[in-house]
């Protein structure tokens, strides 16, 4: 029985301990499992821990049992080994660049060399009793299949934070069961996610407007990148991107989501004029160069990384204070990962200030939605998206906000105080009256019906945001 395999592991969580027991138990009835599991909730460490049992039980029934873990990119690849390497696991590596010891039990592949033509005799030598696939929303592409037809009798696990595709027609042709965590806003109610303000244009506002226009899509599905360029890479957007920023996110710790190279150029030029340490990381960038701005972004020293896909899946970085999306996209997946990002709870990080510049949320709802993962992981092709739905019943702003051309305003949609709430106009007015009009903090406090201490700390950082652009 597989479920005895399952051992008790207090270094995990409640919840990841009773995933753990959820697919050992599924393995006694049937042979492919698919996981969910929000981002940021610790999928890595719960299958190490898969890994580390079965390892035990292979040395002591005297079995030499042999597990596979793939992933698609080198990063993915890197966090695995490192969190094996934490318990003390012993693994090989099968990539590009990467010295191989085959006589390992467990081996960590890219997906590329794994099903490369070159290493055919490799496959064949290694009779792999278990595979676990990381990312395994993208385990339905052809490569990945190839791992059910190389290891036929091998047990299957993949983990995913989202079991969707983007043409709706499921994963059964690979996967016979799919367990489903708790959702992401009981996560966030215990704790073990961060909570969040999202900020988002409005459905009527003319940039939400361009982007529904756009008729030119991949061979995915997603919009192109050409077409992404031309109507969202703009003087008049790239400016709205920077209001924001420092009108919700000035003096934060964040990642922007672009469309391209030379989106990301653009928005590096803009902010960087504004005096924002920006840096940008996208497939180009040399791997020593993305390490190093990894690490002085971790560190504090650079404040805004703006990248190109490099961060959707598998950047474990947990201080992250804000997320930014300038990438319209019709893929939840990437919706999900992104924000995702910023959900990491960590120590003096009271909730992640997410900013929606190009009007994702109402396509897919918030992040905390319910979502029907079930009917996603069946499929059906009948569906025009995927269907999802707020516990709140509702995504509108909170405010009536003027969106007259080159005047957007970002909307409050969820989290935060009133009190914490400032419209550009009400920093205006602000400022005249602190400055022309000498009022003192008591006064603007009851002008504004807001606390002494929030009046105060809106003047420090307008003030801060003016010398920065000055």
């Amino acid at each position: 029985m597989f479920a005895d395999i399952c051992r008790k592991d207090r270094t995990l969580r409640p919840y990841q301990q009773d995933a753990k027991e959820q697919i050992f138990a599924a393995w006694d009835a049937c042979d492919s499992v698919m996981f969910q599991m929000p981002t940021g909730t610790g999928k890595t460490r719960l299958f190490t821990s898969i890994i580390g049992d079965i390892s035990t039980w292979g040395v002591l029934q005297s079995l030499n049992t042999k597990i596979l873990i793939v992933a698609h990119r080198v990063e993915l690849i890197e966090q695995i080994s490192e969190s094996l390497d934490k318990y003390k696991i012993s693994h090989g590596i099968i990539a590009g660049g990467k010295d191989r010891d085959l006589t390992k039990s467990i081996q960590v592949a890219s997906i590329q060399t794994i099903t490369h033509h070159a290493n055919r005799d490799v496959i064949q030598d290694l009779n792999i009793n278990f595979v676990i696939i990381d990312e395994a929303h993208h385990s339905m592409a052809n490569s990945y299949r190839k791992l059910w037809s190389m290891y036929p009798d091998a047990k299957h696990l993949g983990v995913t934070a989202t079991p969707w595709r983007m043409n709706h027609s499921g994963f059964r042709e690979l996967y016979d069961k799919l367990i489903v965590s708790k959702p992401i806003e009981e996560f966030i109610q215990e704790g073990w996610l961060a909570p969040y303000e999202y900020y988002s244009i409005a459905p009527n506002d003319a940039i939400k407007t361009e982007i529904d226009s756009i008729d030119e899509f991949d061979m995915e599905g997603d919009y192109k990148v050409s077409a992404l360029e031309k109507v969202v890479d703009t003087v008049k957007i790239r400016a709205h991107l920077l209001k924001s920023y420092q009108h919700y996110a000035i003096g934060k710790k964040g990642i922007i989501y672009s469309i391209s190279r030379a989106h990301s150029d653009h928005i590096c030029s803009e902010f960087s004029k504004a005096g924002v340490n920006i840096v940008r990381i996208d497939s180009e960038t040399p791997r020593d160069t993305r390490r190093l701005y990894v690490k002085r972004f971790k560190e504090g020293r650079i404040d805004v990384i703006v990248n190109v896909d490099i961060f959707s899946e598998g950047f474990d970085c947990p201080d992250i204070e804000f997320i930014q999306l300038a990438r319209p996209t019709k893929s939840l997946v990437k919706y999900l990962q992104q924000v995702g990002r910023g959900l990491r709870p960590t120590a003096g990080k009271t909730r992640c200030v997410i900013l929606d510049n190009v009007g994702l949320h109402i396509e897919f709802g918030l992040p905390d939605a319910i979502r029907d993962w079930e009917t996603d992981f069946e499929g059906d092709e009948n569906f025009a998206k995927a269907k999802s739905s707020s516990k709140s019943g509702s995504s509108e702003a909170t405010h009536n906000v003027n969106y007259e051309e080159g005047e957007e305003d970002m909307c409050l949609i969820k989290g935060g105080e009133e009190t914490d709430i400032w419209s550009p106009s009400d920093d205006e007015l602000l400022m005249q009256l602190y400055n022309d009009k000498q009022c003192s903090i008591e006064i603007l406090a009851s002008v504004f019906k807001k606390s002494q201490e929030n009046i105060s700390n809106r003047i420090t950082l307008l003030m801060q945001n003016n010398n920065n652009i000055n």
